[in-house]
């Protein structure tokens, strides 16, 4: 296996951070409204996509194809829930600013290194 390219690594580590982040407001959000309230639920399942998500960002580190495939797919769900939003009062430019971190992320999933990195 190819040598871990560095864009491969920040999107990990942003991952990371992220699953980490939403897994922790998840929890405190369980906590403070009641195990089986409505806000607690909304709280459950963004717990379960905190998860999902550090356990990605450690298949991206470890180079494993699935988690490129399951990141490209939130990358490019995003970009489309950017677009939808514009025809729902969302601006251009508000778009693109959603949209940025999940185009770079792509680009950096998909460069010639990280191919390499994930075997493809």
């Amino acid at each position: 296996m190819a040598q871990r390219p560095l864009g491969v690594t920040l999107v990990a580590i942003i991952a990371w951070l992220s699953g980490f982040l939403q897994s922790l407001a998840s929890i405190i959000i369980i906590f403070t409204t009641g195990f089986f309230s409505g806000p607690a639920i909304l709280g459950w399942v963004s717990l379960v996509i905190g998860l999902v998500t550090l356990f990605v960002g450690i298949g991206l580190w470890r180079g494993n194809p699935t988690a490129r495939t399951i990141a490209a797919i939130v990358f490019v769900a995003n970009i489309v829930l950017e677009v939808l939003g514009m025809f729902n009062g969302e601006s251009l430019w508000s778009a693109l600013a959603g949209s940025i971190l999940s185009i770079i992320g792509l680009i950096l999933l998909y460069t010639r290194r990280a191919r390499e990195y994930f075997g493809r």
